[in-house]
């Protein structure tokens, strides 16, 4: 086989040659942020507070977790009706701004999911943030904050500033 009966996938060039191959002036373009599909919850959001979490082995919380959740909730005088829990495992690298797009907020608080996940800068956790029109609390995974007294704490002082 010569090379004049070589053909290569396009697809395959592009990744090849990430940079331009005529020297000049490149003019980047910009990423469309895709939107989220429908985007499943569980909860009414009445509120327009969301729990997030990524759990890639259930769609939400195992019973324990989900125990703890609904206790923390009623200590703000929340329930379910009010919150919407979303896990993100299916969506990952996803920005709060599509987020925001997919699902109504006004406060949100995440559950063992780095800032820099949602497109956000390195925030310190279990302190109020304000991001997009939307009040932010980063904390532990529930599996960490159910075994340890510290973290329910740290987590308790958050939740007062931000519900009560």
């Amino acid at each position: 086989m010569s090379f004049d009966q070589l053909q290569l996938d396009p697809y395959f060039l592009a990744k090849i040659y990430t940079q331009p191959i005529i020297p000049g002036k490149s003019t980047p373009v910009a990423a469309e942020q895709k939107p989220l599909p429908k985007v499943k919850f569980l909860g009414e959001n009445q509120k327009n507070i969301v729990l997030v979490i990524q759990n890639e082995s259930g769609a939400y919380l195992n019973d324990e977790l989900f125990n703890l959740l609904t206790n923390i909730l009623n200590a703000c005088k929340l329930g379910m009706q009010d919150v919407a829990l979303v896990n993100i495992a299916g969506f990952p690298a996803s920005p709060l701004t599509a987020w925001q797009q997919a699902v109504s907020m006004k406060q949100c608080v995440v559950f063992g999911i780095s800032p820099a996940s949602l497109g956000l800068e390195p925030l310190p956790a279990y302190q109020i943030h304000s991001a997009g029109g939307v009040q932010l609390l980063f904390s532990d995974p529930l599996e960490l904050i159910a075994a340890d007294k510290v973290l329910k704490g740290k987590l308790w002082n958050g939740l007062k500033q931000l519900f009560l």
